[in-house]
Order: structure tokens, then sequence, then C-alpha cells
């Protein structure tokens, strides 16, 4: 087959910075390609990328903002003046500048299927000439309803939109898949979960354990309940001494409101802030820990959860909705109601780490049979032929 992911990130150290969607893009691409598919990458970016990624053509145009630059000044004027109507035009002038791109491109390489992505409805003109899977890793409606951030309504209606415009819809988790229905009013075709590479997400046996250490790594921001965890740390350090939190990721400022207004003193001094780490760093800096935690208030899947879990770590997860797709509690894992119940299970392993252990080898086989990226990958080719089966037919 030749599949085209379009996207407006991509995980390459020659562009820029990407997300999730950049790094799963990256992992399927690698996975397709061993398995003898062509696989391209096209898409948008500030300007112009022509990468060739081991063998995956990385094709980047410039965005409209920047091929167009008074058409989005006048997007801008409008949308700070609150002219809806004015802006909402100029939403659909980019996505149907998008789907001409994209179509003039897949014609040309004789593109069997395209998968993007739900995240502001940037396909929603797309015209299905040749089938198109959108995969969903999240979307303005989410952060809306779950993590309380702006209700940006004409985004989310172009979210709504390239929901609707092609059948081939893909939910990373069955929470998901229930949240487009009752939420956008769209029903999911198929759930394939996110997989990772179990061979770097492994434990480091070389990397000493810090005894009584609580590891974090993602954004530090309330929507992570970063907030959360550091009152849960102000009850630990009540109780163990010698406990220490150890916070992974970007946001510096969240950080000191953490440390000037939640986290008590003496939980303060056993706080370490290392920032972000190279996404390479990421499986040895964890194999330092005791516990690893994931406060989040809202996750449409969990990369975090699976990564802690295949490290063999104990994983302590707030009580959001897709958690119990990952986690048997107090098998292979935790899932906390609340902060106090939190606290607990972190003094539980504390008090008794060797009590665990089998817990520890349980949660890495969970991701074994369940969440890994040659399973991911098996999964999407299996859909794709299907859809291409009966597009066949008709």
């Amino acid at each position: 087959m030749k599949i085209l992911f379009f996207t407006n990130e991509y995980s390459h150290p020659k562009l820029p910075p990407n997300g999730g969607v950049g790094t799963f893009f990256k992992t399927i691409s690698k996975e397709l390609q061993v398995r003898g598919h062509d696989v391209y990458i096209y898409g948008f970016s500030k300007k112009n990328y022509l990468i060739d990624d081991n063998g995956i053509d990385v094709r980047f145009f410039k965005q409209y903002s920047k091929s167009n630059p008074i058409s989005e000044l006048l997007r801008s004027i409008s949308s700070r003046l609150g002219y809806e109507t004015i802006t909402k035009y100029w939403l659909k002038q980019e996505r149907m500048f998008l789907a001409k791109k994209l179509k003039n491109y897949a014609i040309s390489k004789d593109i069997d299927i395209i998968q993007s992505f739900t995240f502001n409805g940037f396909t929603a003109y797309w015209d299905n000439s040749i089938p198109l899977v959108t995969r969903y890793h999240g979307s303005r409606g989410f952060w809306h309803f779950y993590l309380d951030k702006p209700n940006d309504t004409l985004k989310i209606a172009m979210e709504k939109r390239a929901l609707e415009i092609t059948p081939y819809t893909v939910a990373n988790s069955h929470f998901s898949s229930n949240f487009i229905r009752d939420y956008y009013k769209v029903n999911v075709d198929t759930v394939i979960p996110n997989g990772i590479n179990t061979d770097v997400f492994k434990l480091h046996r070389n990397v000493k354990v810090i005894p009584k250490s609580i590891f974090y790594i993602g954004t530090i921001s309330k929507a992570k309940g970063v907030d959360d965890l550091a009152e849960i740390f102000n009850i630990v350090i009540g109780k163990h001494s010698d406990a220490t939190l150890h916070l992974i990721g970007r946001g510096e400022s969240y950080f000191k409101h953490l440390e000037q207004d939640v986290l008590s003193n003496q939980a303060r001094t056993a706080t370490t802030y290392y920032s972000h780490v190279p996404f390479d760093s990421i499986p040895e800096a964890l194999s330092q820990a005791s516990i690893i935690a994931v406060p989040s208030k809202g996750e449409t899947f969990g990369f975090t959860i699976v990564e802690a879990m295949a490290l063999e770590k104990v994983t302590i997860v707030s009580n959001i909705p897709v958690a119990k797709e990952i986690i048997n509690h107090k098998e292979d894992g935790f899932i906390a109601e609340d902060k106090d119940t939190f606290s607990k299970y972190i003094s539980d392993v504390f008090n008794h780490p060797e009590a665990y252990d089998g817990l520890r080898k349980k949660a890495r086989q969970k991701v074994l049979d369940n969440f890994t990226q040659e399973l991911m990958t098996k999964r999407s080719i299996e859909y794709y032929e299907k859809i291409l089966k009966s597009k066949d037919r008709h």
C-alpha cells in the first residue's frame, strides 16, 4: 500500500518540536515501512521542509497563514473584534486550501489511503476521493469539556465536520469513542489503542532506584493534575520524611506557582524539577522511580501510564475514565479515587516495596499483550485493507 499521513507535526531533528501526534506518525511510519509499505508524510508548517527520513518522504508546505499573510491578518483582526462570521469564513478558506494541497499531492503519488487527526478539524473539507482515516488523539472539544479550556466553538465545529465527512474514524480508546459519540454526535468506526516501543521503554536495571521517590513526567500544569500531586506529596512527606518528588516536563512558570503557593516547606525542599528531558533519555530517567504518578484530570488514552507500566514501575493514576481500560486496579497498577487514597497507595508501596514485585511484572506483561507499536500497526494495516476492499467492491 501507499499510505500518506497528513499532519502539521512529525518527530524529526530537522523539524520543529512535536507532541504526541508527531511521535505517533513517526512510530507507525517506521513500522509500516518495515512491513514493506510506501509511506509519505505530507503537511504544513511555518516554512517549507523536504526531508528523506531513511526512505520515508517527508514534505511540509507553508501553512495558510504564511502563504496568505493578508488573509491571515484579516482573520486575526476579525477574531479579536469578535466578528464570528468573518472568522468562520477564513477558517473555511484555510481548510479548503489544505484539502486542495492534499488532493494534488495524493494524486501525484498515487496514494491508496490517507490518515490524519481530529484536532482543529484541518480535514473538514476533504472530498473522500481517496479514503481518509481520521484518528482521534484529542481535540479542542475534549479540552473544553474535561480540562476547562476556552470553548473555541468555531474550531470545535470544524472538528465535528472533519469527523462527519469520512466514515473511517478511529478512536485510541473506548473512552474516546464514547466521548466522540456523545459530544460530536458521530459514531466511531473502530478502536485501535495506541502502542509504544517496548524495546525502548524497558527497565534500565543498571540504574539505581531512588528509595521512596515519586516521579511525574508530562506538562507541568493544572490540567495534568500537578497541583493535586503537590498536595498529595504534602501529605506523603508528613508520613515519610525521606520521600522525594521528581517532576519532568515543560512548565517552569507553573512550577514556580507550586513552589510558592502549594508545596509545604518540607515538601518544597524534597522536590526536584528537571524541566524538559529528551525523549531518548526518558526510560533511563524514569528507571530511578519507586512510583510513577499520573494525576491527570483527563486523557484520551494515556501514553505515560503505559510507558510507566512497561518500565515495571508501580503506577498510580487518578480516577479518569480511560485508566480502567489500561489498569486492573491493584493487579498491575492503582487507580486512586481522590487525593487521600492516592497518598495511601504511595505510603503502602513505600512501606512494603518488595510486596509489589509481582504487580510490576504484571504491569509490563499487560503492555506487551495489549499496547505495543507492533500490535497497533498490525491492527491499522488490517483496517486499511478492510477499507480498500470495501472501496473496490463499490
